[in-house]
């Protein structure tokens, strides 16, 4: 039996296989017949379709009156229930709005009969239910999904396809209440938490048991003195560290561990991947590794809040690394990976396998999955095995669902930059994921932000973490970056502002122009290109192997051009990018800090230059805060900017349009009224 979608206008019931033939020359009949066909007349006007019977065959027809309200529920949702009918019954349906009638005509009595009995039975059923409005499709849709869900019978009489979801024969199902418990329908809430853990304890009762704790703290930082550890957190730019929400089912916390400030503190007993680390030519841990390396070592959940590039990636991936080799069922044994890590784009999960594979340590082996790489190829680096996996959501639960990937051996998970995912849609995904990941395992979220998103999923599905935020919670770009703002009239003179830029570009010079969107990239990138300037172009719709190929351009100095959208701000670490161009300013506050981070890493200064024209005035506020609390020069005309929009503002909510809602119709999105301007408003 085929199951029925009520939403399609076009369904074509398929029948059964003994009337196939019979049915299949019919229906090649009504689908001719259609266009001449008057029935149903795109006008619903009822009249004959001109069509007379041949060599003396006789046609038969049959009229049935119904209500007004019924004609709705007779033609169906787009004309859906009259196709259905004639295309089962090899009969014309005309309806006669005017007066109130149906007539089904064909060259058999029985297909007319039939016809007609199953449209008395759907309005009978439509009257059981209370009537059907004129309008009908919205009415019909929901109610024969009612019927769907329940199963119906066939049409009861003569040639019913018996079975048929659609079929308006059956009577709508009595529901008769469950005898005995609240008739109310009451729900016992905790009755079905418990029944939920007592579910979920059973499910991971014989799951393997998981090691955490690997570190052994030295006693040089064990001894710390308490105004010491003050000092070496202040001296790694203000490093704060607290436990961020109450301790569960009454738990004590653990102590937050001393932070370090040599490596051999950390990774003294494993020699191997000491060893690694002093080969990439680190001096000392960053302030976010100084902090995190003791809490993940001693296996507790953490949140590690900092800007881009201040080694976040590697704060997490070595304690990973060490958690895989060392739990206690030997790594053969497992039946998949250990880590694993989430990130929201292509870039950034390509730029963490590129960081994994810089240590070797132990064989250990990662791979990479993304949605736009070659999925077949992807299944075959995973069924090789591997122990971390590093992944976008949507990519991860395609695989999950093709039961390519088992995250139920997930020891050690990783959510990076969850501010963005949450920002692009993934927290249903996610949410998904964790369900099917050990409970007991060791989680990490790092993020640049701390939006109440990111706090309800660690409050969700994290165990007493530890926060440890560096630098201030307050959103603030990088201050080894020069922010610059110029202010220009019109696209024109953008695009004159950045060829003069770009013709003045010292040899060693990189830079990215953010715009946005991916159509303005894509003829800011042409128009540069054809004005003699070698540029590369990244945005969401080109193909991974054309993103990955500009990556590696702009890296290798092959061109020094990079043009991208949003796609670009974070995750991408490119070490020697010497300035940022804001080509089109971005819409949120947040992005922009992300867009200056590109520039000013591993130690290097930058320079961030923010094109800004009136359309931008809305963003002018928070753009000051942010310069101002770099130490930046704030222009007049930026601070008029800022008083003009909240004046702006004021006025607004004074006059009673209700703020800059949508609607209105002063600028983009306009149109309707009440519920304030539409969209970006040009004054």
């Amino acid at each position: 039996m085929s199951e029925l979608d009520w939403d399609d206008p076009n369904y074509v019931e398929k029948p059964s296989i003994t009337d196939y033939k019979s049915i299949n020359d019919k229906y090649e009949q009504s689908v001719r017949r259609e266009y001449k066909n008057s029935t149903y007349s795109r006008d619903y006007r009822g009249r004959d379709s001109g069509r007379n019977p041949r060599n003396g065959d006789r046609e038969h027809s049959e009229s049935i009156s119904i209500a007004s309200n019924m004609v709705g529920r007779v033609i169906g949702r787009a004309g859906s229930n009259v196709t259905r009918l004639q295309n089962d019954f090899n009969v014309r349906v005309n309806i006669d709005k005017e007066n109130l009638m149906v007539k089904v005509c064909g060259e058999s009595s029985r297909d007319v009969a039939d016809a007609a009995n199953r449209i008395r039975k759907q309005i009978s059923e439509a009257s059981d239910f209370g009537g059907s409005g004129e309008g009908g499709g919205r009415r019909d849709v929901r109610d024969y999904n009612q019927k769907s869900q329940f199963g119906s019978g066939g049409t009861g009489g003569g040639r019913g396809y018996s079975g048929s979801n659609y079929d308006f024969g059956a009577p709508p199902p009595r529901y008769e209440a469950p005898q005995g418990g609240d008739l109310n329908g009451v729900i016992d809430w905790d009755a079905v938490n418990k029944a939920s853990e007592k579910a979920q304890q059973e499910r991971w009762a014989k799951a393997p048991p998981i090691t955490k704790n690997f570190y052994k703290e030295a006693s040089e930082v064990a001894e710390l003195p308490e105004s010491e550890i003050e000092r070496i957190r202040k001296e790694n730019n203000n490093t704060t560290v607290s436990h961020l929400f109450e301790a569960k089912n009454g738990e004590t916390p653990e102590p937050i561990p001393n932070p370090i400030w040599k490596f051999e503190q950390c990774f003294a007993e494993y020699p191997d991947l000491l060893g690694e680390i002093q080969k990439q030519g680190f001096s000392k841990p960053s302030p976010i590794q100084a902090q995190a390396w003791p809490i993940l070592l001693q296996g507790l959940d953490m949140i590690g809040i900092a800007q881009t590039g201040t080694g976040k990636t590697l704060a997490f991936l070595l304690p990973g690394m060490i958690h895989t080799e060392y739990q206690s069922t030997p790594r053969g044994q497992r039946g998949g990976a250990n880590v694993l890590v989430l990130a929201p784009t292509r870039e950034l999960a390509l730029q963490i396998e590129m960081e994994v594979n810089k240590y070797s340590f132990r064989n250990m082996r990662a791979v990479c999955v993304y949605g736009g790489g070659c999925r077949k190829m992807q299944i075959s680096d995973v069924e090789r095995g591997a122990e971390i996996i590093i992944c976008t959501p949507g990519r991860l639960n395609d695989l999950v669902q093709a039961k390519v990937i088992d995250v139920s051996t997930i020891t050690y998970l990783v959510l990076d930059e969850a501010d963005r995912m949450l920002d692009m849609g993934f927290e249903p995904q996610i949410r998904k994921i964790l369900l099917d990941i050990p409970p007991n395992r060791q989680t990490i979220m790092t993020s640049a932000t701390w939006p109440p998103g990111v706090r309800r999923l660690a409050n969700s599905y994290m165990t007493n973490p530890i926060e440890v935020c560096v630098g201030s919670l307050d959103l603030a770009a990088t201050h080894s970056v020069k922010q610059i703002v110029q202010f220009l009239e019109d696209d024109k003179e953008k695009y004159r502002t950045i060829k003069s830029f770009i013709k003045n570009m010292g040899e060693s010079d990189k830079i990215i122009i953010f715009c946005g969107r991916k159509a303005r990239a894509d003829d800011l990138s042409s128009d540069l290109t054809l004005d003699g300037f070698m540029t590369q172009c990244i945005h969401g719709n080109r193909d991974q192997n054309d993103r990955e190929q500009a990556i590696a351009d702009i890296k290798s100095g092959v061109v020094h051009i990079l043009v991208a959208t949003d796609v670009a701000s974070r995750g991408l670490d490119i070490e020697d990018i010497s300035h940022v161009i804001n080509y089109d300013f971005p819409r949120n506050i947040e992005e922009y800090v992300h867009r200056v981070g590109r520039t000013g890493r591993a130690g290097r200064k930058g320079t961030s230059i923010s094109f800004i024209t009136r359309e931008d005035w809305g963003m002018a506020h928070e753009l000051i805060k942010i310069l101002e609390e770099a130490d930046q020069e704030v222009l007049p005309e930026l601070v008029k900017m800022a008083s003009r929009f909240k004046a702006m503002k004021e006025k607004r909510a004074a006059e009673g349009d209700g703020g800059h809602g949508r609607g209105g119709g002063f600028g983009r999105g306009g149109g309707g009224g009440g519920g304030g301007g539409g969209g970006r408003r040009r004054y």
